[in-house]
Parts: C-alpha cells; sequence; structure tokens
C-alpha cells in the first residue's frame, strides 16, 4: 500500500491543480517558512513568574469550537478522493504513459529561440529572392527584346542555326595531302597490282640534270571524292614534296575532275592555292611539319581550316584540325576517301571544326578552352 501511494504522490506533477498537489505544495512551503524566517522564532523562558490570564484563552476555545463543525467535512472530502480519483487517475496515467513517452519521442518539441531563429531565417531568404526577382523584372526592361537574359555568355553552338546551310557565307578550307593520300608513285617499273597502264600517269622530274620518270597512280575513288568536296570547301594542295615534282600532279588532278564543275564558275582550278616543302618547317629527328598559324595568322581563321594527311606529323602543331587518313599503297579495294564523305560534310556546316575534331583529345580539350 505504502508503494501505491508513493506512485501516487509521484505523478501529481503530471495533472497541476489538483487539492492534494495544492496540499503538497502548502506542506513544502510551510515546512520551509521556519528556514526562511529564522529570526522571528522566540525563545520562552521557564520563568515561573509568567501568569497566564484565563481570560485570554477564551477567545481560542470560541474559535477552535467554530471550526471543528468543518473538519468533519474536509476529512470526508479527502477520503472520498483517496478511495475513488486517485485510483482512477492512477490508471489512467498507467493507459496513457506509454502512448505520452512513444509519441514525445518521435516528435520532440522544438525549443522557441529555435524555431524563432528559423522563421527568421527563412523570411530573410524569402526577402532575397524576392528583391533578386524584381531586380530581374527590372533588367529585363529596360534592355532591349533581344538582349541576351544569360548571366554568363551561352555556350557556342555547333551548328549555325540557319536553314538553309547552302546559304552561308563563305567555304571553309581543306587542305590536302598528296603522296599516300590522294596519289601513290613509284620511280622503278610498274607493278601489275596497281592496274593497268591507262590508270597511270608519267611525270619526268629533273635533279642536278638528272632526269627520273615517276609513275603515279590514284587512290580509289579520288576523282569522285575530289569532285563532292569541291562543293563544299575551298581546296587547297599542301604538301612536303618538292615543286618540280607535284605541280605535275596537281595539273593532272584537276584535269580530269574540271569537267564536273559548272560551267557558270569558269575557272578550271580545283586547288586555289598551293604549298610546298619549303613551306613546311623542318624539325631535327621528326620530320617536316605543316605549320598552318603561318599562313592563317589569326586564330579564328583556324576553326575554318581542316587537314587530311597520313602522317601525324604533319599535324602535330593542329591536332584538333586535322583528319587522320591511312596510308594507300596498292589497295584496289581501299574505300577510305568515300568514308570521308559525310564527316567532312558534316564538318562543312559546323561553326567550329576544332570543337567536333578535338573531342578525340578528351578532357585535353576542354582544358584548353
Amino acid at each position: 500500500m505504502n508503494s501505491v501511494k508513493k506512485l501516487v504522490f509521484s505523478v501529481e506533477s503530471y495533472y497541476p491543480g489538483h487539492p492534494v498537489s495544492c496540499l503538497a505544495d502548502k506542506m513544502v512551503d510551510s515546512e520551509k517558512e521556519p528556514t526562511n524566517r529564522p529570526t522571528e522564532m522566540a525563545i520562552i523562558p521557564e520563568d515561573d513568574s509568567l501568569d497566564i490570564n484565563p481570560e485570554s484563552e477564551k477567545p481560542l476555545k470560541n474559535s477552535l469550537d467554530k471550526a471543528t463543525p468543518q473538519q468533519p467535512f474536509s476529512s470526508l472530502s479527502a477520503i472520498l478522493y483517496t478511495i475513488f480519483v486517485r485510483p482512477f487517475l492512477l490508471v489512467w496515467l498507467l493507459i496513457s504513459f506509454p502512448f505520452l513517452y512513444i509519441f514525445g519521442s518521435e516528435y520532440p518539441s522544438v525549443a522557441p529561440e529555435n524555431s524563432m531563429a528559423a522563421d527568421s531565417g527563412k523570411d530573410r531568404i524569402d526577402e532575397q529572392i524576392a528583391l533578386l526577382k524584381q531586380e530581374k523584372l527590372i533588367a529585363n526592361h529596360i534592355k532591349t527584346p533581344t538582349a541576351s537574359k544569360y548571366i554568363l555568355p551561352p555556350p557556342p553552338r555547333l551548328f549555325p542555326l540557319s536553314r538553309n546551310p547552302e546559304k552561308r557565307r563563305r567555304k571553309k578550307t581543306l587542305l590536302l595531302d598528296l603522296d599516300e593520300t590522294l596519289i601513290h608513285s613509284l620511280s622503278r617499273g610498274t607493278p601489275r597490282s596497281l592496274g593497268s597502264s591507262g590508270s597511270c600517269h608519267m611525270i619526268e622530274l629533273k635533279v642536278n640534270n638528272v632526269a627520273t620518270l615517276y609513275y603515279v597512280y590514284k587512290r580509289p575513288f579520288c576523282d569522285f571524292f575530289l569532285k563532292e568536296v569541291s562543293k563544299w570547301f575551298d581546296l587547297q594542295i599542301f604538301t612536303a614534296s618538292v615543286k618540280e615534282y607535284a605541280d605535275p600532279i596537281i595539273d593532272w588532278l584537276e584535269s580530269d575532275i574540271v569537267d564536273h564543275k559548272t560551267h557558270a564558275v569558269g575557272n578550271s582550278q580545283v586547288f586555289t592555292k598551293r604549298y610546298y616543302r619549303n613551306d613546311c618547317s623542318y624539325r631535327p629527328g621528326v620530320g617536316y611539319i605543316k605549320d598552318l598559324s603561318l599562313f592563317f595568322p589569326k586564330q579564328d581563321d583556324l576553326k575554318n581550316v581542316i587537314i587530311l594527311d597520313n602522317s601525324p606529323v604533319s599535324y602535330a602543331l593542329h591536332e584538333d584540325n586535322a583528319v587522320m587518313i591511312e596510308g594507300w599503297i596498292n589497295d584496289q579495294g581501299d574505300r577510305d576517301l568515300l568514308n570521308l564523305l559525310p564527316l567532312l560534310y558534316s564538318l562543312s556546316l559546323c561553326i567550329d571544326v576544332r570543337y567536333i575534331l578535338g573531342l578525340r583529345s578528351g578532357e585535353k580539350m576542354f582544358e584548353n578552352v
């Protein structure tokens, strides 16, 4: 029974305002009063000379007699509270306490200071967003309708917005190599594997009064390739051979495809410019390098230049402008020139060829942008 009483008294704090809790508070206050007021206690002397007036005791007795009729009612209410109310509160606490513990742990109460700080921070963010929106609206009304709305400049496009690609301002430049790219030449005999004598062209080259006869063969689909790319590009020849050797071969190539050009052009030249060995940069131990910056000094000009070569050394300084092709000697089933036509046509339409061809180098291309 004592343990039940202790349990009931321990849960009184969960239900404030009950008479028992109030009574307990009064008892605690009464116990604290002697300690708080030590000076009010008086020492009663043990003197027999003190006389007690019997008349003064009468009012005290009368007051006690008046208070005695209220004691049965207070004791009765205390008994009823103990018998009925306390057991009910105990049962209610035993039932509701697990739920209070579970929901209290799942949904902890937020401190008012933290909630106020969070609310103030949210208000500041909302104010900043509203200010940014207002500034953007004002800025867009001030600028012209065609002005850019990007904070940073937009990325460059790979292809122009023109719906008709044929109506572009000017053609891009395609530099073509000769030996083992478009043709193959021999200075001795005519191997049967290279075809009949009808597909062979002979040129005589004199060096130091010594004449040398060369047999020149075209790569398969060479004429068709040159006819198609001449519609898309400004064709130029860039060879590491000497002028005396290259010019007769270039003239021969032009004579075979000049009939495919339209009559309105009125120009028999397919290749607008020719570059030779003396236009290359020689590196000891490396070879002849074709430096495009010597002929296209502006950096913006290189975005419209493509070089087609079978030697990586030739375009070592401009890998992002180069299209690689396998060297050709005598394979009559070769189709590399045909396979390159779709790529070259796409490059003729893009804005900067380096953005397409530079993808071969992966992340290195983006480090230089």
